[in-house]
């Protein structure tokens, strides 16, 4: 933890600074406090520092299901721990019509960081100050991989209780939401953290189109993956990711070729696979182990989403179908900017037109 977060930390039950008490221990060149403790200037509260990364979690005001899907995730991102070059161009595209340029220089909320593959992003393109929280063990090898960069602090907190100010600019939140026991609360506790005129992202699985996923995946995933431990789970999952694997690279892709000169119909999830198509094996093993290792996974339709946005008390967001299986989602308080990203995303779609 970098001295500067005390700049941005808050204390989850009475929204109160915190103080770092004496007797901590810092990293070799004295950047970095290793181990030592926070106090709550309101309330008393204390939260341990350990390992570099303040521990500001609380299972009493945390869901036991938001905590389940922490730990689950954080085995997950242990046993993926890469940072990949090509997670830049995938991060602009599931937030678009935010651009590098429109992060440069502002300060970003990352909620759900995972192992901070996203939060390289944002240093690539500038952004001022990054702060990712997450509630699980991910956050630990965040910290390994993003936090020994100048500009980013890193927590461990609950989304739907986020130990932060209301500073941000720009907060997003990518795959995450739909992990959570209540993903409306979780954009709620987000909607406070910007300022009064900042701005939201967020990137969740869709109802539409999923159909098959729901039906015969989820209670699979509920009744036996999501029960295993790290050792099977990711055996259970590589061999699932094979056959994804050859129909995205081997059958969906040089079909997209042809149907640029023949009138051939779209194959099964072909936008997706499409999509995935770019990554090598080990990511769609990841991505496959993703959908396969939450206890709690929510599919939402656009009027869900569009109603977390409402109840966050947060403008109606631009809406956008994602490969026509998720949905991303983007608002903000000053009306100038959600009218240029308007703007923006329709230029975008004309061009596909």
């Amino acid at each position: 933890m970098k001295p500067g977060a005390l700049d941005y930390l808050r204390c989850i039950h009475c929204s109160n600074s915190v103080a770092l008490e004496p007797g901590y221990d810092t990293s070799g060149d004295g950047t970095e406090i290793v181990t030592g403790a926070l106090k709550c200037n309101g309330c008393g509260v204390s939260y341990a520092i350990t390992r570099g990364v303040p521990r500001m979690v609380d299972a009493a005001v945390s869901t036991a299901a938001d905590l389940t899907s922490g730990e689950a995730f954080g085995h997950a991102w242990r046993a993926f721990p890469r940072i990949d070059k090509r997670y830049y161009r995938q991060f602009f595209d599931w937030i678009s019509p935010v651009t590098p340029e429109f992060v440069k220089g502002k300060t970003v909320l990352d909620c759900g960081c995972g192992k901070g593959r996203h939060i390289n992003v944002m240093a690539e393109a500038g952004a001022e100050v990054i702060i990712g929280v997450d509630i699980g063990g991910a956050i630990d090898v965040a910290y390994e991989n993003v936090g020994h960069l100048p500009n980013v602090h890193i927590v461990q907190g609950d989304v739907a209780n986020l130990p932060i100010a209301p500073v941000a600019d720009f907060a997003y939140s990518l795959g995450v939401l739909d992990h959570m026991l209540s993903p409306a609360a979780g954009l709620a506790s987000m909607a406070k953290r910007i300022h009064d005129k900042g701005s939201i992202a967020i990137w969740v699985y869709g109802a539409e189109n999923n159909g098959w996923i729901t039906t015969f995946i989820n209670p699979f995933r509920l009744a036996v993956t999501s029960r295993l431990s790290p050792g099977p789970l990711k055996m259970v999952s590589g061999t699932m990711a094979t056959p994804v694997y050859l129909w995205s690279h081997f059958v969906v892709r040089p079909w997209k070729s042809l149907q640029k000169s023949v009138p051939l119909p779209s194959l099964f999830y072909q936008d997706y696979m499409l999509y995935i198509s770019d990554f090598d094996f080990t990511e769609i093993h990841h991505i496959t182990h993703d959908h396969l290792v939450a206890p709690v996974a929510n599919y939402s339709s656009q009027n869900e989403v569009r109603s977390w946005f409402e109840g966050a008390g947060l403008p109606a967001p631009i809406l956008r179908w994602h490969n026509r299986n998720s949905w991303a989602a983007f608002s903000s308080r000053d009306p100038e900017v959600l009218q240029a990203m308007k703007d923006r995303s329709a230029a975008v779609e004309a061009t596909k037109e």
